[in-house]
């Protein structure tokens, strides 16, 4: 017989196609999540994913496996949940939470306090998730909720199949370079002096969603020269081009204080564009009224903490790096 766990990591990874994250979204090991799919793999007599050093991708055999067992495992849950309601057991709702991996930790334990403390029938799973991965929840039939930064609207920026929640905080941009950049002793700059430096193209996520990042003309109409250095969409890989090539990334001003470790880069407060959005997404396959009970509940807590509020405290002058 196949064990609940081993199909709960086939799918991750078949959703995540990488290791490391769907172990991530299960609170497991990378080792554990390998291991449990192989055993999966020797039930079923061949291999589900092809894996090399660089990517992961389904098998024929892998995506003929996802495409007929997760409906089945989407109508098994439901139907385990009919048989609670029958037999009169008060039944709990689950609900996954993908924190954008830049977002600071103060941010996360209040939201998620707050969804404790007022939604006392939801089992809340949180757990750190890329940042700049907002296709995912789009192309995706995924039924976790994704809270991440926006550069403008969400319901603005081209994102198909995906709906939002309100706006929970507001945040300032700034610029991100390596310390010998000619921007980097500054205390403040303007949008419209960037045009005399090369920026990174923003990940390509849709056309709306990049212009709204780093758009092509400043207000003024000046061209910004943006440079395509970057293949994916990662901010690991992002944050390598900076220190690699020595662009500028416009940005947000506070981070996680894992999310750039790199002491060879700072921050420098950006002026003339409009602050960042967070909001919560998810797929328009998953929309529910536990989603969009946490969506408010994560507004309302914004603004009691005065999150909406447009944040624009520089970076800790001490360090000039991020992680406050």
């Amino acid at each position: 017989m196949i064990e609940a766990r081993e199909i709960e990591a086939f799918l991750a990874v078949a959703d995540e196609l990488h290791f490391g994250r769907a172990a991530a979204r299960l609170h497991l090991s990378p080792t554990r999540i390998s291991q449990t799919v192989q055993a999966l793999e020797r039930r079923i007599g061949g291999r589900l994913f092809e894996r090399s050093s660089r990517r992961v991708r389904l098998t024929p055999l892998g995506a003929q496996l996802l495409g007929e067992l997760r409906p089945a495992y989407q109508r098994l849950r439901e139907v385990l949940a009919d048989a609670q309601r029958s037999a009169g057991a008060p039944h709990q709702e689950v609900l996954r939470i993908a924190f954008s991996s830049s977002l600071p930790a103060t941010t996360v334990a209040t939201l998620t306090g707050a969804c404790i403390a007022e939604l006392p029938d939801v089992t809340l799973v949180p757990y750190a998730y890329p940042a700049m991965q907002h296709r995912r929840w789009c192309d995706q039939p995924r039924h976790d909720v994704y809270v991440a930064w926006f550069p403008a609207a969400p319901n603005t920026l081209g994102l198909p199949r995906a709906e939002f929640g309100p706006t929970i905080a507001h945040e300032s941009r700034s610029v991100l370079v390596r310390r010998d950049h000619p921007l980097a002793r500054r205390d403040r700059v303007d949008i419209e002096e960037l045009a005399e430096h090369e920026l990174l193209h923003p990940p390509a996520i849709t056309e709306q969603f990049t212009d709204a990042w780093t758009p092509p003309v400043t207000p003024a109409g000046r061209p910004l020269r943006r440079i395509h250095a970057a293949t994916g969409s990662y901010l690991e890989e992002v944050i390598r081009v900076v220190l690699d090539v020595g662009l500028a990334l416009i940005t947000i001003t506070r981070f996680s204080a894992h999310a750039i470790p790199d002491s060879a880069l700072t921050l420098i407060p950006l002026t003339g564009l409009p602050p960042f959005q967070l909001a919560p997404m998810w797929s328009a396959a998953a929309d529910s009224h536990t989603i969009r009970s946490f969506a408010q509940l994560a507004a309302r807590t914004g603004h009691q903490h005065g999150w909406l509020e447009h944040q624009s405290s520089a970076p800790n002058r001490a360090h000039r790096q991020p992680g406050a």
